[in-house]
């Protein structure tokens, strides 16, 4: 393996690929970079057996606006340890930088009058990993990634137990995608309208959809395609596979009440801090928030033997029903009213110890739900 690239075209290939890496690789080839160099184009891969990502850096032809001085002198592969690899690319001052096998694995890194030689690992003990796409495809924008992924995802349980819970799910049908995140205390639903001409329900692990969302975000769309136990992504050169989470996901529809008996409105910020500054103050390490509202003002309270309290009264913008307290976890709201991320939010109750479900005038599609918490003070 011999050739030849400028540095700020491998750098930010690499950059891409190792996003798939994981420290703690199932197999000790999976910790490193694989590059595939071949008669006409660089190969270079990234996996944790869960996501995996391959991009390619062709040569340029005379008439490309962006030339990555690729020269190949020879074909070849090797696996290099995605940290060496990243941190020697990175750490190069010259523009051009080669690399070249010269004692099996052994790699020559060289750029200018800076040279490393770094010990690779074959090739061949590099998991196979088929990056065909053999299903029809369809394009999604960028945008509605970078909604899915900010509005829903944080909501995803971090539990292996069940493992459902650990990825978002999407739901295309009509002419509509539903996506859903829960860890079955909090509910976070975004509805799209859209023109998928397919019928899909799968689930998608949070992890992998936030390197998906880092790996697209410069694109303003790009192709997705579904088989029965993964998903393929590709824009420009880059290809990312990935495996679906394949338990059933749950109804969470059931879980929104279908009517309620008060609502509030009230500004989004003034109650982001409010709540905030409540929740300094935990009890066994979680904050739990009381909030009591009536027509006219909303008290936000929290108490701990050891510690003290806190109590801050805020005024509403509108209130309807009779007057409520009710308590919840302080970081779930908070997390819920920024990804709705509006001027006002309406809060709406249906009963102490029901389920409080979070929305804004401005952004119908976009729903929050954080389950309440029983105090005895």
């Amino acid at each position: 393996m011999n050739f030849s690239i400028s540095k700020r075209v491998l750098y930010n290939a690499l950059t891409t690929v190792v996003r798939a890496i994981s420290p703690a690789a199932p197999v000790p080839s999976l910790s490193g970079v694989k590059i595939d160099v071949l008669t006409d184009r660089v190969i270079l891969t990234g996996s944790d057996s869960n996501i995996s990502i391959m991009t390619e850096i062709k040569e340029s032809k005379a008439d490309d606006p962006v030339q990555n001085e690729l020269m190949i002198l020879e074909e070849g592969s090797v696996v290099i340890d995605a940290k060496w690899i990243i941190e020697i690319v990175r750490k190069m001052s010259a523009d051009i930088i080669t690399f070249e096998t010269i004692d099996g694995t052994l790699t020559l890194i060289k750029g200018g009058s800076i040279e490393f030689k770094i010990n690779g690992m074959r090739a061949i003990d590099y998991p196979r990993i088929d990056f065909t796409i053999d299903t029809p495809s369809f394009k999604m924008n960028t945008k509605m990634l970078s909604d899915i992924v900010k509005q829903t995802a944080f909501a995803c349980s971090d539990k292996e137990t069940r493992p459902a819970l650990t990825g978002v799910n999407f739901k295309a049908k009509d002419n509509t995608l539903l996506c859903n995140a829960t860890d079955s205390y909090r509910l976070a639903t975004k509805k799209f309208n859209v023109e998928y001409p397919d019928t899909f329900n799968i689930t998608i692990p949070a992890k992998t959809l936030s390197e998906i969302h880092n790996t697209v975000a410069d694109e303003l769309e790009f192709n997705m395609a579904i088989s029965d136990t993964k998903l393929f992504v590709s824009t420009g050169n880059t290809i990312i596979r990935t495996r679906l989470i394949e338990d059933q996901y749950p109804d969470t529809t059931r879980l929104i009440p279908p009517s309620f008996t008060q609502e509030l409105k009230i500004d989004a910020k003034e109650l982001l801090n409010a709540v905030d500054r409540a929740s300094f103050i935990k009890s066994d390490g979680k904050s739990v928030v009381k909030m009591t509202i009536n027509q006219e003002t909303m008290d936000i309270s929290t108490s701990n033997q050891e510690v003290g309290s806190s109590h801050e009264t805020l005024s509403v913008i509108s209130f309807t029903g009779n007057p409520i307290t009710i308590s919840c976890s302080g970081n779930y709201l908070i997390d819920a009213i920024r990804a709705i991320s509006t001027k006002e939010v309406t809060l709406s109750f249906s009963g102490e110890l029901r389920p409080i479900i979070i929305t804004s005038d401005e952004d119908k599609s976009l729903v929050q739900l954080v389950s309440p918490v029983r105090t005895y003070n």
